[in-house]
C-alpha cells in the first residue's frame, strides 16, 4: 500500500498547474497576451525539461521517434495558444471548465482509433458532463464569449488528438524525452509566430511581470512534480489525481481575481468533474483506463 507522502508530487502538480492559470490571467490583465505568456512558458519549460534530463537521465529517442515529437509539438503549439487565448477572453473558470471535457475526448477518439471501447456506463458519464458543461456556460450573467468557448474546446480536442497519438505511437518512449522534443518545436513554434506577427506584449507594471514569472516557475515545477509523482505512484494514479487540476485552478480564480461562479455554474462544475471522474473510477474489469498524464498539457 501506498504511503500518503508518495502522493505529494502530484499534488504539487495539480496546484502548480493549476495556479499557472490565475496568474496567466493576471499578467493579461497587465497589458501581455496569451502568445508572449505561452511562448515564454514553453522556452522556460523546455530549459527547465532538459536540465531535468540531465540531472534525473533520460532515454534517447530514436530519429523516427524525435520527428513524430517534433511534428505533434507544432499541433500542441495550437492547442496551448488556444486554451491560453480562451482564458485570456473568459473568466477563468468557464474556460477550465470547457477544456476540462478533453478526457472524455480522448476516449471518444481512442475508440473511433481502434484503441479503446466506450461502454454504456462511460457513455452516460460524458452525457452528464457535457450537461454540466452546458449548464456552466449556459448560466453565467453576463454574455459568453463564444470566440473563447469555441477556443478552450478546440483546445481540448486538440490535446485529446495528441493523447491518442502519442499513446499509439511513441508511449514507449520516456516522458521525460517526449516531452522535451514536443516542446522544443512548440517554443521555436510559437516564437516564430510570436515575431513574424510583432504580437510581443509584456506586462506594464511589476505585479504583472511577476505574474508571468509565475506562470514559468509553476509549470517547471508542475512538470518535474509529474516525473516524479509517475515514477512514484505509476501513470494511471497520477491521471486520476490530475482531476484535482480544474478544482484548484477554479479556487485560484477566485482567491487572486474574484472570477467566482454563480450556484448554478458551480452545479454545472461539479457536474463536469463529476462527469469525469465517474467515467474513470467506476470502469470495469477490463475496460479502458484513463490516459497517462502527459506533462506538456497542463
Amino acid at each position: 500500500m501506498l504511503r500518503a507522502s508518495a502522493y505529494r508530487p502530484v499534488l504539487i502538480c495539480a496546484l502548480s498547474y493549476g495556479s499557472a492559470v490565475a496568474f496567466a490571467r493576471m499578467s493579461f490583465e497587465d497589458g501581455s497576451n496569451a502568445l508572449t505568456v505561452v511562448t515564454v512558458r514553453c522556452l522556460f519549460s523546455m530549459v527547465a525539461i532538459g536540465i531535468a534530463m540531465r540531472l534525473m537521465g533520460a532515454v534517447p529517442a530514436l530519429p523516427r521517434e524525435r520527428r513524430l515529437m517534433l511534428a505533434l509539438g507544432v499541433v500542441f503549439a495550437l492547442n496551448v495558444y488556444a486554451f491560453y487565448k480562451s482564458v485570456e477572453l473568459l473568466r477563468v473558470p468557464l474556460a477550465i471548465l470547457c477544456f476540462y471535457v478533453y478526457p472524455l475526448l480522448s476516449g471518444l477518439f481512442s475508440a473511433l482509433a481502434g484503441l479503446e471501447r466506450i461502454s454504456a456506463r462511460t457513455a452516460g458519464f460524458a452525457l452528464v458532463s457535457f450537461a454540466g458543461l452546458a449548464l456552466a456556460t449556459g448560466a453565467s450573467p453576463e454574455a459568453v464569449n463564444l470566440h473563447g468557448v469555441g477556443l478552450a474546446l478546440l483546445s481540448a480536442v486538440m490535446i485529446a488528438v495528441l493523447l491518442v497519438v502519442s499513446t499509439r505511437y511513441v508511449a514507449h518512449v520516456e516522458a521525460k524525452t517526449r516531452t522535451f522534443w514536443m516542446m522544443a518545436s512548440t517554443s521555436l513554434t510559437l516564437a516564430g509566430a510570436t515575431i513574424a506577427t510583432d504580437a510581443a506584449a509584456w506586462p506594464v507594471r511589476a505585479h504583472g511581470w511577476a505574474a508571468l514569472a509565475a506562470v514559468c516557475v509553476l509549470y517547471a515545477i508542475g512538470v518535474v512534480a509529474l516525473f516524479t509523482s509517475a515514477s512514484r505512484i505509476g501513470a494511471t494514479r497520477t491521471a486520476m489525481m490530475m482531476n484535482l487540476e480544474p478544482v484548484v485552478a477554479i479556487s485560484a480564480s477566485w482567491l487572486l481575481l474574484g472570477q467566482g461562479l454563480t450556484l448554478l455554474q458551480l452545479l454545472g462544475g461539479g457536474l463536469v468533474i463529476a462527469g469525469v471522474l465517474g467515467s474513470q473510477l467506476l470502469q470495469g474489469p477490463g475496460a479502458p483506463r484513463p490516459p497517462a498524464a502527459n506533462p506538456a498539457a497542463g
